[in-house]
């Protein structure tokens, strides 16, 4: 038998690693396909299932630590729940749900519930983007308030709102610099701009990494309401309201629906 005879066809090595299954390689990847595992509602990872970390990690072919650092992230979004000394609970994704436009340019979730909340994230004097100078018709990197917050429903967000206020507006109602959660439309009527006009327009984007670790969920698709509030000839704020497409439907209506 000569030598030529004992080596394997060509392509062989090839075909047999292109159908072996490639673990993941970083506890991104990891998260990655076990969280759509959960919510395509895979048998072994439906609600309510409890998996040990060391079988998991055996039966993925990944390190452990890779298995700790993807659960982490999952544990962040909600997915799962840590057990000590037992492993991991798979939990229900968050229920998606609709939200209405209406025709003022303010979005609701429909029907509201008692765990709906509004968290802030940050009230801070900031140089205005490209985009929210364009907005407010302000030159580029002039001073705005931000406030930021996060909307969440069952424990989960949802959106996450960013209302921008031209600095010199804001020193004339000075309580759009508290950090916590105001009624800004009523305190900037209470300074003599109540609004007279609106625009408001819808786009879609990928979320950018900071949004996602905000929405607890990674590679989203936001859709954007940029609200822009008008008092007379002043622009007095604009809105951007990010939602979390994979989990709300927007809509809006017109005329009397029936209930």
């Amino acid at each position: 038998m000569t030598i030529a005879a004992l080596q394997p066809a060509p392509g062989w090595l090839y075909g047999r690693m292109s159908r072996m299954a490639t673990p993941p390689t970083s506890r991104h990847d990891l998260a990655e396909r076990l969280r759509k595992e959960i919510r395509d509602g895979a048998p072994a990872r439906t609600a309510g299932t409890v998996v040990s970390g060391r079988q998991l990690a055996k039966e993925l072919g990944c390190a452990r630590n890779t298995l700790i650092g993807a659960m982490e992230l999952l544990e962040q979004e909600g997915l799962v729940r840590s057990i000590p000394k037992v492993g991991y609970m798979v939990l229900s994704p968050a229920a998606a749900f609709e939200a209405r436009l209406d025709k003022l340019g303010h979005v609701h979730p429909a029907p509201g519930q008692a765990d709906d909340r509004t968290d802030m994230v940050t009230t801070a004097v900031r140089k205005a983007s490209a985009d929210v100078a364009a907005a407010l018709g302000s030159p580029p990197e002039s001073a705005v308030v931000l406030r930021q917050s996060v909307l969440s429903r069952g424990g989960t967000p949802w959106a996450i709102r960013e209302l921008y206020v031209p600095k010199g507006i804001a020193d004339l109602a000075r309580r759009l610099l508290d950090v916590d959660p105001v009624d800004e439309d009523q305190i900037l009527n209470g300074a003599g701009l109540p609004e007279t006009g609106h625009l408001h327009a819808i786009s879609a984007r990928p979320a950018s990494d900071q949004e996602a670790a905000l929405l607890k969920s990674r590679a989203v698709t936001v859709l954007t309401v940029r609200r822009v509030s008008y008092s007379g000839e002043q622009t007095r704020s604009c809105e951007f309201l990010l939602i979390h497409a994979d989990r709300v439907s927007l809509t809006d209506s017109s005329g009397k629906l029936p209930n």
